[in-house]
C-alpha cells in the first residue's frame, strides 16, 4: 500500500467542528483523508477537518513517509547491483532536504 493524503473542500453550513481536529487551535479549512501503514504495516485510516497549518504538516508527514520509501527502494536495488545512478539523481531531486 502507498500512502496518500486527500483534502477536500467542505460545506462550512453542515456539520463541522469548530476547531481543527488535528491541533484544535483553529478553525478548520479542509476535510482531509490520511491513509498509511502502522508499525506493524497494517492499514491506518485518519479522516477529520484541518487547518491550513495542520494540512501544510500532514502533507510534510506525507513527503517524509515517501522519501524514506525511496530512499529504501535505493539501497535495495544497489545491494542487488543494480545501476541507482538515475534513480538517487530523481531522488535527490524530488526531496532536496533529505540525503539519506
Amino acid at each position: 500500500m502507498i500512502d496518500s493524503l486527500f483534502f477536500s473542500g467542505f460545506d462550512p453550513l453542515h456539520e463541522v467542528p469548530e476547531l481543527c481536529t488535528v491541533c484544535a487551535g483553529r478553525p478548520p479549512v479542509f476535510s482531509y483523508d490520511y491513509h498509511t501503514l502502522d508499525a506493524a504495516r497494517n492499514p491506518q485510516k485518519t479522516t477529520g477537518f484541518c487547518c491550513m497549518a495542520c494540512a501544510t504538516e500532514l502533507l510534510c508527514k506525507l513527503e517524509s513517509t515517501e522519501s524514506e520509501e525511496w530512499a529504501e527502494e535505493e539501497a535495495a536495488l544497489a545491494k542487488d547491483d543494480f545501476d541507482v545512478t538515475e534513480f538517487r539523481e530523481h531522488r535527490l531531486a524530488a526531496f532536496p532536504g533529505r540525503r539519506r
